[in-house]
Parts: C-alpha cells; structure tokens; sequence
C-alpha cells in the first residue's frame, strides 16, 4: 500500500478517477484511490450507469458541471473502443404543459450558454424514424448532449491520473478511519493502513456507511431504479454505429431512451420508490444491481410500445434495477465536512455531473475555493433534522417520484412538514399564515388576514404559471411595512454571536 498519502479518494467510480484526474493535473502527487470491488468495472451504480447525458438543468451550475463533464470525457475517451457518443439529446412533449416547460427550459439554456432549439415532429422523425410522432407538441434539442460508456471513461481518467502520479488499488474495502483533535491521520484497510491528512469519500451508495467511519452523517438514499435492454430490433437490423439516434426523454410518462446499435433500451421511474438502505447492501459481486420487478414495469412497457411501436412483441433481453443515491434536496453532497478536517465529500453525483464535480472539488481542495458557487451542493447546508433516517428515506422517495415532474421554482414540498416551528406559530396560523418551508422552519409568505390592505392599481397582473406560489397581498404587505409599522417573527433566522477582540470591526465588514 502507498503510505503516507497526500489525499486517500475512497471509490474509484466516475467521481473518484474523476477527482484523481484533476488533482494530479493541478500538481498533487501522492494520491491513492481505493475501490472495494475490481478495476474499473467497479461494484457501483458507475459500472451499470446508461450513460446518457443531458447538460440542461435549471441550475446554472450543475449545466455548468455537466458541460464541463462532456469537455472532459470527449478529451479523454479512447480512440480504439468507442465510448463517447454525441448524438444529441430530445426532450420531446406530449402535452401542452410540458411543451411550455420546454420553452422555458430553452430560455434557460440561452442564458446559460447552451446551445439549444426546440423542433417539431417532423424534425423528430427525421432523427428518429422508428419514433412515433404525430401526437407530440415537439422537443427540446440539445446537439452537444451524449451517452457514454462510464466504465471506459473511468479507465481512461485513471490511466492518465496513474501517469501523473496516483496510485489505485481494487479489493481494498475501507474498516476504518482514523480521527484526531477534529482532523484526518489514517485511513485502515484490510490490506494495510495509509496515513493522511485528506480523504475524499466518493463512495455512492456506500457513502453514509464510509461518512459514518468519520463521525459524518451523509443524508442518502440507495434507490432501484429499472432499466431493460432489448432483443435486436427488425427495423434496425443490420445497423454498424454503437448510436445514431439522439437519446430521449419522455418525461410526461417518467421514461427514457437510448440506441444500443440495433437495440433499444429504456429506464422508468413509472413506479413506487425502491429504496435501500445502505446497512442492507449485499456483499456479492454485483451489489449494485438488484433483481428486475416486473410488476413496476408493466406500465411502462406499455408506454414505451406505444411511442416505439417496432417494440410490439420484442423480448427484452437484459433487465435489471440498478441502484443510485437520491439525496433530501436532489443535490449532490460536496465539500469539507464541518465535523472534522480533512474529511471530504463526492456523494449523489450521476455520470453526467462526474467529470465537472471531479474538477470543482479539485479546485477546492488545492486553491481553497472552486471557481463555480457550490452553495447549493455544500454538504454543510443541512441542518441537524436533515440527518434523521426517516426523514432522508422520505424525502429521498418524494425526489423520485417527482424526477421528471414540471417544478415551479416557488413550489414547496408537501412533507414532512412542520419539523421546526416557532413560539407564535399558531397565532400566524389564526393569521391566515401561507407557510414556505426554510430549512426545516415554517415561515409566512404572506396573511390571508391582510388581504384587505390597499395596492396600487397600476401593479402588474400576474396569470398561469407566474401566478402559482404568489399572491398580490405580498406586495401590500411590503408597501404598508414601508409607510407603517409592521411586526415581523425573526425566529427562523440565523443568529452568530461574535466575541473576542475586533468584533465589531469584523461585524462591520460584514
């Protein structure tokens, strides 16, 4: 074993060779990556990932760490054994919501950069013959996106990572680590120990057990998720290209598409949440791929026939539920760990998001700051309810269920609610209170009880989807706080106190 190390990365799944590949290129030597299972057809959700990849999120940085994902895995990918394909993405609409979804999802890309269209049905049978069409609004077209054989990529990023210095060990499953006055010393393993001051835990599924090693609670949930692979195809009978048609998502019935040469395959989250706890992850040579379920899956083929007809009567050749994390918000979990330094985290990151979060946290980790804001990500966002088992499995299965739902950027969750309350909370609910949920507190937006406060007649009229999660009695609110008196409940803010010498000369810088 390579002992001592400057940096111990635990995983080396896409975001594990991912970090390695920029750490040595920014000058780290010294670099050790562990994996419990092979090289690099590893035992986690990176060896069974379809490896499809659409950049476009509604998020400007987590677009950003996708398409900084595609740059790195078009650079890196082998010339010999295909694995980076860039077909193109459609994300086509069957109802009239989701087509103004998609309208707002191209403004989105034009602002971050993206180049993207919207197409008709003509245009989608063009790309996509074996499609049916006639009954779809359009879709939303990205040229740039791509599928990906992760494995591969996996193995390129490590060869060049190796190169530079890093060192990789499969069959060495982490027992331990070591923790001193709040900071990293060792990581154990059973084929020896590595002193350290960093560890990078990019375990996936296994992160909570590796966070737990730590004293860090890490809020994910293993969840199945189905996918299946069909038998050659007539229609596509003797095609030569690993892909040619764009890959597809079909969100208004939770599925999605991809060419393998003269097959297709599709995955659904059409189905009640799977979840798995992490304890409870099997010790076999495929722990992340559990056994399919047809039972969840019949709706779905139903579906996909439907859009595919060439599917009708075709039999399915590989199926499966593979296993991903789902985190409480969705986001991945990134960042030093407050509870002790050195302890850093690469968790809930899919394929599509590797080769970016590889990169940020490498920039972190060498410069002290990564040059995109990963607020959003920061595994210290969560305060101490998040960490409650029953509350990460809830809200894990809501994240699934409404994967591919159209979000309204206001829209709260539905539960579990009232986690935090404040002392006058039922008297802001004999208000007429409309509560937001903020890190676990409920808080007004506004009063029902002042919707006889005067407004302007020359405010603007908001309709459709501006009007959801709003109210004109916000901006009465605010005009009658700004020529009155109003009473506000600052329970929910955060509170710093700050002592010793200075304090107010820090307090006024900030």
């Amino acid at each position: 074993m390579h002992d001592p190390a400057k940096v111990v990365i635990i995983g080396a799944g896409i975001v594990g060779c991912s970090t390695a590949y920029y750490l040595t290129q920014m000058g780290w030597r010294d670099i050790c990556v562990l994996d419990q299972g092979p090289l690099f057809q590893n035992w986690g959700s990176t060896s069974h990932a379809p490896g499809l990849m659409f950049q476009h999120n509604n998020s400007k940085t987590i677009c950003r760490l996708a398409t900084w994902s595609v740059e790195l895995y078009s650079q890196v990918a082998p010339k010999d054994s295909p694995a980076f394909f860039q077909v193109g993405s459609l994300e086509i609409a069957h109802t009239k919501e989701r087509w103004e979804e998609l309208k707002r999802k191209l403004g989105n890309a034009k602002a971050w950069g993206l180049a993207a269209d919207l197409i008709g049905p003509q245009e989608i049978k063009s790309m996509i013959p074996i499609m049916r069409t006639d009954d779809l609004f359009g879709a939303f077209f990205v040229p740039s996106d791509c599928d990906v054989k992760a494995a591969s990529i996996c193995e390129a990023l490590a060869k060049e990572a190796q190169e530079r210095g890093a060192n990789f060990h499969a069959h060495t499953p982490v027992t331990s680590i070591e923790i001193k006055n709040g900071r990293v010393q060792a990581v154990l393993t059973g084929r020896g120990n590595i002193r350290t001051e960093n560890i990078v835990c990019a375990a996936g599924i296994w992160g909570p057990l590796i966070g737990r090693m730590a004293g860090v609670p890490i809020p994910l949930t293993p969840m199945q998720h189905l996918y299946a692979k069909t038998v050659p195809v007539k229609e596509l009978m003797g095609e030569t290209e690993e892909m040619r048609h764009p890959i597809v998502r079909y969100q208004d019935k939770d599925l999605y598409f991809r060419q393998h040469r003269d097959a297709y395959g599709f995955g659904s989250y059409r189905h009640e949440p799977l979840p798995v706890d992490a304890e409870a992850l099997p010790h076999n040579d495929h722990p992340a791929i559990f056994p399919f379920t047809p039972e969840h899956f019949e709706e779905s083929w139903r579906d996909a026939v439907e859009r595919f007809p060439c599917l009708h009567g075709v039999e399915l050749a590989e199926k499966f539920n593979g296993l991903f994390s789902f985190t409480p918000d969705a986001n991945s979990i990134l960042g030093q760990t407050r509870e002790v330094a050195g302890f850093w985290v690469a968790e809930a990151v899919w394929v599509t998001h590797g080769g970016g979060v590889g990169r940020a946290l490498a920039e972190w980790m060498v410069e002290g700051t990564p040059s995109l804001d990963l607020r959003e990500m920061d595994i210290n966002r969560f305060h101490p309810y998040a960490f409650s088992p029953s509350y990460i499995k809830s809200r894990a299965n809501r994240q699934y269920i409404e994967v591919y739902d159209i979000i309204h950027p206001l829209q709260q969750m539905e539960s579990p609610r009232n986690l935090r309350l404040s002392p006058f909370h039922s008297r802001l609910e004999t208000l007429g209170a409309v509560f937001l949920e903020n890190a676990g507190w409920e808080r007004p937006q506004w009063f029902l009880s002042n919707e006889a406060l005067p407004g302007q007649p020359d405010w603007p009229k908001r309709t459709g989807w501006t009007a959801r999660y709003w109210s004109p009695i916000i901006g009465a609110e605010h005009q009658a706080t700004r020529t009155g008196v109003a009473l506000y409940d600052l329970t929910p803010f955060t509170k710093l106190e700050v002592s010793g010498p200075r304090s107010l000369e820090l307090i006024q810088f900030l």
